[in-house]
């Protein structure tokens, strides 16, 4: 009876926290914090929303992205928990958020005092139960970070590493069954960190072969993640399908810093809690545990020591060279190291209560600092008028108020979800825009790239143009996102004017551009030339009226396509045959086309293994800094140094030229770098001239490749808008045009299917004249399905095989 009451205490008092932490949060002022937290809360609003219309599990959420399909890349089980949490806040997203906190620091304590109480240690669970929520990885996770699916899935985690131990070291068979249900929650929270998870486990198992040398028990573990990662097929499948790029390398040289940084608890005092934080604390007692501790506690120490080298910088220069190694962000697991210490803590039962004792004061007086990611004093405003007055100071207010079809916003990403939450999913009024948070779940990521790149390299004519062919008659502006900052606005509002923008508003941050136009319109658009090719599109930037080819591969078009251009760009093409490429480009330039060749772009022949093409072929030259003196036609090209980022310039010079326009120098060699074949309108450019072109706008390199292909195409092609009527159903979108081949603007996907013509271009959907009924369905549900039915099948045999082998333990014994 004593030992009921006693749980049933802790219990109340987990509570009575989870509502203390909401009331401090409340208090202050400050919340949602965290860079990607209102991203996350526009999510569960929109699930909250559908699900109040009948429909629980939305295919197309049209106001970000220009249409995107949020449940199909972002694991559901944390939009549903949100959307759960608003439901329990009466409708109210921001209060669902404090729901949403509570309930995390409630069940994650729950999970530790269960943990501790199979354990026979309550009391230690009960404390490790009240200080999972407030490690500071944890915290800063939260409130820095504001990756909520993360935090969820940590919520579960202790319990997966508990059930995993269980079957490890006690040779509990059942433990193992348990564990594949949570693991599969973790998968449907984040499948990245349930990767990362399981790439710790799999150093635990190492670890544990060398510490305890017993067999056949390995296999069956990892048997068990792989049938948790079947199971979530009839989601996954779909979801990995079409997934763009996962994260840059520059992107993952960030998930690495020095030790300093990740031990040093001073940091957090003189600098804020701006990074990621390992624990002076944690790492003591991990070295303390791992020296000293018994084998069936050791293995998680040893684990989480790995772990921790695995995040210094050094390590980055071996992963980087490894393709293996790009999904490995080392930092994301710094709470998977946290929970092995704390769980190896635990199951350290030898250990003196002293020590104890001394450890678990450690590990509270190391949270102390990052205390103040929950409170930072009393707050003067509500989050409310927070964020309105953010939306005023951002001009996002008269964004809203202008806007009639879809704005975009180019803050470089300093606003992180604050932007888009704004603007899309702030009080009743729902505005569409071409951004969102999660890019890797834009079909028109590559589109959203480039407005950010040609803003920050000042290509504004064609800004402008690619902004409004994706339907954007509102364009707000960060000005330190432009190359010269308030130096550019002049150009700015003039390339903006030429497509009949105007500046509707601006203060010291902000300029708002906005064009009175239809209600729903799309475009129609004619282009002098195409560049074809996956390192094509950088001659663009200067070249609005050079469109980018949708394939790469010069089979895809036919002659008559591209008889249509009058100069034609390829760089980073491909061909499946390349005699028939090499007939298909002479047999264009004979009808009046020019055709560009850069040298750098040429693919590998799969035959000879030489990279040629038309008799020319490339040679491998390097440059320090800048180029030699560049000789053409016209004379001695000065060109600029290179661009910082790439001081050591790796290209090519050509042989094979029948009519040489350009050459260079080298060490008394001439080496030729620009000319012609079979005709004048075969041209061949190497020394990658264009990109060093775009980099740094180098104006006499400009102007002899403006030479190449035409002044014409440095103006603004031919585009018309058009009206279009655009109603949004059930899985369902109906467009009316007036016109052929529209482009809508909106956002194609691989789920729309239509009884009547349409097509995709630059990442998005046209139409012809009349009415186009879209309509979308589950994408890949039958393999999704078998997926997952393999995944219970698994599972059932992994039942069977441990009952058998539990059984035959049991003989033996």
């Amino acid at each position: 009876m004593k030992k009921k009451a006693g749980m049933i205490a802790v219990i109340l008092i987990y509570a009575a926290v989870a509502v203390i932490i909401a009331y401090l949060i409340i208090l202050s002022g400050n919340y949602p914090t965290g860079t990607d937290t209102l991203g996350y809360l526009y999510k569960g609003n929109m699930l909250y929303d559908a699900m109040g219309k009948g429909d629980w599990y939305p295919l197309y959420d049209s106001l970000w992205f220009n249409g995107v399909q949020t449940m199909r890349y972002q694991a559901p089980l944390p939009v549903y928990f949100l959307a759960f949490c608003q439901w329990i806040a009466g409708g109210n997203d921001l209060d669902g958020y404090l729901v949403f906190v509570a309930l995390v620091f409630y069940l994650g304590a729950l999970v530790w005092f269960y943990i501790g109480c199979r354990s026979n240690r309550p009391g230690l669970g009960a404390f490790l139960g009240m200080l999972w929520f407030f490690i500071p990885n944890n915290l800063y996770i939260l409130f820095g970070e504001g990756n909520l699916p993360r935090v969820l899935a940590l919520v579960w985690m202790p319990l997966w590493l508990h059930w995993i131990s269980a079957y490890l070291l006690e040779d509990d068979g059942k433990a193992l069954t348990k564990a594949v249900p949570v693991f599969t929650m973790m998968v449907l929270c984040e499948t990245g960190f349930a990767v990362m998870i399981s790439a710790a486990m799999l150093l635990f198992l190492l670890i544990y072969r060398l510490l305890y040398h017993r067999k056949g028990k390995c296999l069956p573990v990892i048997g068990a993640m792989l049938v948790a990662f079947l199971i979530t097929g009839i989601w996954l499948y779909a979801s990995m399908k079409g997934r763009g790029n996962t994260g840059s390398s520059g992107v993952m040289r960030g998930m690495f810093q020095d030790a300093w940084i990740s031990l040093n608890p001073i940091r957090r005092l003189t600098r804020g809690n701006v990074d990621f934080y390992f624990g002076l604390s944690s790492f003591m007692v991990a070295v303390f545990g791992a020296l000293c501790s018994k084998r069936k506690s050791m293995a998680g120490f040893w684990t989480a020591l790995f772990l921790f080298a695995g995040t210094m910088t050094s390590v980055y220069a071996v992963l980087d060279k490894l393709s293996a190694g790009h999904p490995l962000w080392m930092l994301s697991f710094i709470s998977v190291a946290a929970g092995m210490i704390l769980y190896s803590f635990m199951k350290w039962n030898s250990l003196k209560r002293g020590f104890v004792v001394i450890c678990c004061v450690l590990l509270v007086a190391d949270c102390i600092p990052s205390f103040s990611l929950i409170y930072q004093g009393k707050g003067t405003v509500s989050a409310d008028e927070r964020l309105h007055r953010t939306a005023d100071a951002c001009l996002i207010t008269k964004a809203r108020e202008v806007t009639s079809q879809r704005a975009a916003i180019l803050d470089g990403g300093s606003l992180g979800a604050v932007a888009p939450y704004l603007l899309t999913g702030y009080d009743k009024k729902q505005v569409k825009g071409t951004f969102g948070t999660g890019n890797i779940s834009a079909a028109t990521a590559v589109n959203i790239a480039e407005l950010e790149e040609a803003a920050e390299k000042g290509y504004y004519l064609y800004l402008f143009d690619r902004a409004l062919e994706l339907g954007n008659d509102t364009v707000l502006i960060q000005i330190q996102e432009l190359k010269q900052g308030t130096g550019d606005i002049r150009k700015v509002s003039d390339a903006a004017a030429k497509l009949g923008y105007r500046l509707t508003d601006q203060n010291d941050s902000y300029l708002l551009y906005h064009m009175n136009t239809y209600a729903s319109f799309g475009t129609v658009c004619k282009y002098d030339g195409i560049a074809i090719g996956d390192t094509a599109a950088s001659l663009t930037y200067g070249n609005p009226d050079i469109t980018k080819g949708d394939s790469v591969s010069l089979d895809d078009y036919t002659f008559r396509e591209l008889s249509e251009y009058q100069v034609i760009y390829l760089s980073g093409f491909a061909y499946t045959n390349r005699e028939r490429a090499e007939k298909l480009v002479k047999k264009l330039s004979d009808n009046g086309v020019k055709i560009v060749i850069s040298g750098d772009g040429i693919p590998e022949d799969s035959g000879t293994k030489e990279r040629s093409f038309l008799g020319v072929s490339c040679q491998n030259i390097y440059f320090q800094n800048g180029y030699p003196v560049l000789y053409t036609s016209e004379g001695e090209l000065d060109t600029a140094l290179f661009d910082r980022s790439v001081s050591q310039w790796k290209t090519v010079y050509l042989n094979g030229l029948e009519k040489i326009d350009g050459y260079l120098f080298d060490s008394g060699r001439r080496l030729d770098f620009s000319g012609s074949v079979y005709n004048d309108n075969i041209v061949f450019v190497g020394l990658n001239l264009s990109y060093h072109c775009f980099l740094t706008q180098d104006e006499n390199v400009g102007a002899y490749l403006q030479q190449l292909i035409g002044e014409d195409l440095k103006e603004l092609p031919e585009r018309i808008i058009v009206p279009l009527k655009i109603h949004y159903g059930r899985n369902q979108i109906r467009i009316t045009s007036g016109k052929e081949n529209v482009n809508t603007s909106l956002a194609y996907h691989d789920i729309f299917g239509s009884r009547q013509k349409s097509f995709k271009e630059h990442n998005l959907l046209v139409v012809h004249q009349g009415v186009t009924v879209i309509r979308m369905k589950y994408p890949y549900l039958w393999r999704g399905i078998i997926m997952t039915l393999a995944g219970l099948v698994g599972y059932i045999l992994l039942i069977w095989w441990l009952k058998r082998a539990g059984d035959r333990h049991k003989i033996k014994k």
